[in-house]
Formats: C-alpha cells, sequence, structure tokens
C-alpha cells in the first residue's frame, strides 16, 4: 500500500470515529432527557396512588357512616 493509501484509509476511520463520537453523544443527551421524563411521570404516578388511596379511605368511611338504616328512605309498611 501506498503512503495516500494509508493516509486515505486513515482519515475514513477518523471520519468514522467522528460519526460515531456524534451518534454516541446525541445518545447520551436523549437517555438524559428520557431519564428525567420518566422520573417525572414517577412522580405522577406516586402523587396519584395517594390520591387514589385517599379517595378510597374516604369512600370506606363513607359507606361505614351509612351502615345505619336511616328511616328516612325507607318504605312505610304498608308497601
Amino acid at each position: 500500500m501506498s503512503k495516500n493509501n494509508n493516509e486515505l484509509i486513515i482519515a475514513e476511520m477518523q471520519a468514522a470515529i467522528e460519526q460515531l463520537e456524534f451518534k454516541l453523544a446525541f445518545q447520551e443527551d436523549s437517555i438524559e432527557q428520557l431519564n428525567k421524563i420518566v422520573i417525572n411521570q414517577q412522580y405522577t404516578v406516586d402523587k396519584q396512588a395517594q390520591l387514589i388511596t385517599g379517595l378510597v379511605d374516604k369512600f370506606k368511611s363513607i359507606q361505614a357512616g351509612n351502615t345505619e338504616p336511616n328511616q328516612d328512605n325507607e318504605l312505610p309498611p304498608h308497601y
């Protein structure tokens, strides 16, 4: 191989390495952005789970309060 051929191969390899470095940097940025999104979504899911738990507790307490017979809603005996 001649010196020009070697220089051409080296230049092509350097260009390929630069492309790979660019792609790697882009992927690292994408992963960082996705990680932030996942963290925000997990925060939202945790918050919603707390709200649902609170609503379930309220619903159970309302149901427990309504277990006593309510004579206002009962039909008279002649029905």
